[in-house]
């Protein structure tokens, strides 16, 4: 999603090929897009015979709609305006801001951070309109990422922050979408320690571990066997310290 200051940009474009030249250049947000590229996402093997021609019309129809600073440029490239923001672009500062929070020893700043990109994408179909091209499954794996990092961060950040409801509730949503998220299944098990349920910790793992034989032939990775030990041994992950991301 592309917003203008507080107004949302794609949501009020009627026409399907300006809402795709608004997303392509949102996706290289900042970054110049020559005309070839875009035409080739308007109109892939069938272009017009005068391609220049026809992006420059769509880029007048969104500065008519919207203020000519949204679109950049002229003839053979164009990128968005400096004032107009992208939601997965925004996100993926948020996600970084979060996880070097976290790394800090800040989880309430990374908590923060994380809620606010889960806000921006964690909601989001991406690119409906567009269910084939390689440009919109670039998109939506980028976006399926971000997404993944929210909850991770998001999760992990609760833990820290003395909620580990809030963090079983979100690896549960992740290992949802990917049922061999090892990451989220460590926080889903720490979480369950945390509020004395261990036994529910200990078939987590092994529901992992069913996981991870039967669709790739593996065990779970070293530290995800270390905090089952110390789970087992004491009930809690008390002693285990790890850095995020570990």
């Amino acid at each position: 999603m592309c917003r203008a200051g507080e107004t949302r940009v794609a949501a009020q474009i009627g026409s399907r090929k300006a809402r795709t030249l608004l997303a392509v250049l949102g996706l290289r947000c900042g970054q110049w897009v020559t005309v070839n590229v875009l035409a080739d996402a308007l109109w892939g093997d069938r272009p017009p015979r005068r391609p220049v021609a026809g992006v420059a019309t769509l880029v007048s129809r969104l500065r008519a709609g919207f203020g000519q600073e949204v679109v950049v440029g002229a003839g053979s490239g164009y990128r968005l305006g400096d004032a107009v923001r992208v939601d997965v672009h925004d996100a993926e500062s948020l996600l970084t801001e979060a996880e070097l929070a976290l790394r800090a020893g800040e989880p309430a700043d990374g908590r923060v951070a994380a809620d606010r990109a889960l806000g921006l994408v964690g909601g989001a179909q991406v690119l409906t309109d567009h269910p084939a091209g390689e440009w919109a499954e670039q998109a939506r794996r980028w976006h399926a990422e971000l997404v993944r990092r929210a909850w991770h961060v998001a999760a992990e950040s609760a833990l820290r922050t003395g909620d580990p409801e809030r963090a079983r509730a979100v690896a549960e949503i992740a290992i949802a979408a990917d049922p061999l998220d090892e990451a989220a299944y460590r926080v889903l098990m720490e979480a369950h320690a945390a509020v004395g349920e261990p036994a529910r910790a200990v078939l987590a793992y092994q529901r992992l571990r069913a996981e991870l034989t039967d669709e790739l032939g593996i065990d779970p990775a070293p530290q995800t066997r270390d905090l089952h030990l110390s789970i087992l041994r004491t009930g809690s992950a008390t002693e285990l310290q790890r850095p995020y991301g570990c």
